[in-house]
């Protein structure tokens, strides 16, 4: 839902916005990502005004101007994940699941960014499933932590979660396992 509304604030708060979302995997980006930002494009106030098809979300007036685009990565291709400019405007780049999207994406990612005058927007969303990469790197003690304002929630203070749920995670894996850390 974050990551839906992001998108949504971000087109409807400065023209011409470019974006890329991308995913740990393409099933992730299309069955979890793009149909969360249908959801609440179907009751936004905007609904009308932008169109959001199987993988893109656009003003039609401005279609190659003011738009962003589900994008999945390729280890094989990495060049396919370049490119993302908007020089002037605002650029957003969205990494959903991050802690499984490779290195290697990531460092591309980062060489795209570089756009002077370009209000950039790259925020990575994710659980912790690895104790390496980038991702991780993103966080205190992490080599690229000074680089990024994170926000680390724990869902056992998250009014909507199933709090009897944890507590037989808890009872079961430990307070301290991976498991429970992780979800």
């Amino acid at each position: 839902a974050l990551v839906a509304w992001i998108i949504l604030w971000a087109f409807t708060t400065a023209p011409d916005t470019l974006g890329v979302v991308t995913a740990n995997t393409e099933t992730q980006l299309k069955t979890k990502t793009w149909v969360s930002l249908g959801r609440w494009h179907g009751i936004s106030i905007t609904k009308d005004i932008f169109k959001l098809t199987a993988t893109s979300y656009y003003h039609p007036d401005y279609e190659r101007t003011w738009r962003i685009d589900q994008v999945p990565w390729s280890e094989k291709n990495t060049e396919a994940f370049a490119g993302l400019h908007n020089q002037g405007k605002r650029l957003l780049l969205i990494m959903d699941e991050a802690s499984a999207i490779p290195d290697m994406i990531w460092e591309v990612a980062e060489g795209a960014l570089t756009d002077a005058d370009t209000e950039i927007l790259w925020l990575v969303f994710g659980n912790p499933t690895r104790n390496s990469g980038r991702f991780r790197e993103c966080f205190a003690g992490g080599a690229h932590a000074e680089h990024w304002k994170c926000r680390q929630i724990d869902s056992r203070t998250v009014r909507v979660t199933n709090k009897s749920r944890f507590d037989k995670w808890i009872k079961t894996y430990g307070a301290d396992s991976d498991f429970v850390r992780i979800r």
